[in-house]
């Protein structure tokens, strides 16, 4: 029986798909079965993923023909799903050995818990790893909510697959923010958001921040709540003056995490 499945987009990830592929075999849990879908790369991405499916009946290659966004790949995964559970790892980050079992631990004693995640361990060029701070009490979580902020960190989530299927999954519209859409949807469900105070996944991440990333990503965030509302007319435009308003908060946003960044330091391995 397959407990979780371990659904992973990757586009032109040659450089790091083989560290995301070799954290999932070394999961203490090994009731999984992991879906890459190679969202029409172009790089050694599908020869690397192609050698470890060969190699472990567990893990399933699907390549699409053309680049379709994280949405779609993600879609395409939790359809070809088996288990009752979907937990996210992109292709550039790393799960800790024990992510699946306590994840999948939790939503079994849980029945209330919609979605469990955890703290990162924040990495990349510029070092780390950096231990992220995310609210783990239910106050905080809906406080991020209630002002429009990922109310849990998205790279290290295990879903109930039903209830992911049962609101549409993501919604592929959107090519940025689709996973604060997704969790939006979650708003309006009569369940729990969870999130361990523990590091279960490393994020890899660019430092700093580009300011037009931010920009975007917020502008894409407030298309995902006009649709929610059923305000958007398909053609996924924001009026002037919500995106003037939507940038303004973008912009304290990208402050306040440039501060908080730069007085962060790494992670000490002693």
């Amino acid at each position: 029986m397959v407990r979780v499945s371990v659904i992973m987009a990757a586009w032109n990830s040659e450089l790091t798909v083989a560290d995301a592929i070799e954290s999932v075999l070394a999961q203490t849990l090994t009731d999984w079965e992991l879906i890459v879908v190679s969202d029409g790369s172009t790089d050694g991405t599908d020869r690397t993923v192609a050698s470890y499916a060969a190699n472990d009946a567990r893990i399933k290659h699907i390549r699409t023909a053309g680049q379709n966004g994280a949405a779609a790949s993600r879609n395409l995964g939790l359809r070809e799903a088996r288990a009752p559970y979907a937990a996210i790892l992109d292709s550039d980050d790393v799960a800790l050995p024990t992510r699946l079992e306590r994840q999948v631990e939790l939503l079994d004693g849980r029945p209330e818990v919609g979605a469990t995640s955890s703290q990162l361990l924040e990495f990349g060029r510029w070092g780390g790893p950096v231990l992220s701070y995310w609210p783990c009490d239910a106050s905080g979580i809906r406080r991020r909510q209630s002002k429009h902020e990922m109310p849990i960190p998205h790279p290290s989530v295990t879903f109930r697959r039903s209830l992911v299927l049962a609101v549409g999954g993501y919604d592929e519209r959107l090519k940025r923010a689709e996973d604060y859409g997704l969790l939006l949807k979650f708003s309006g469900l009569p369940v729990v958001l969870h999130c361990s105070p523990d590091p279960l996944v490393m994020y890899r991440t660019t430092r700093p921040v580009e300011y037009g990333y931010v920009l975007r990503e917020g502008q894409w965030a407030q298309l995902a709540r006009q649709i929610l509302a059923g305000r958007d007319n398909n053609h996924l435009e924001l009026r002037s003056t919500t995106r003037v308003l939507t940038d303004i908060r973008s912009t304290l946003r990208w402050l306040r995490r440039s501060m908080r960044e730069s007085y962060r330091k790494p992670r000490s391995n002693g």
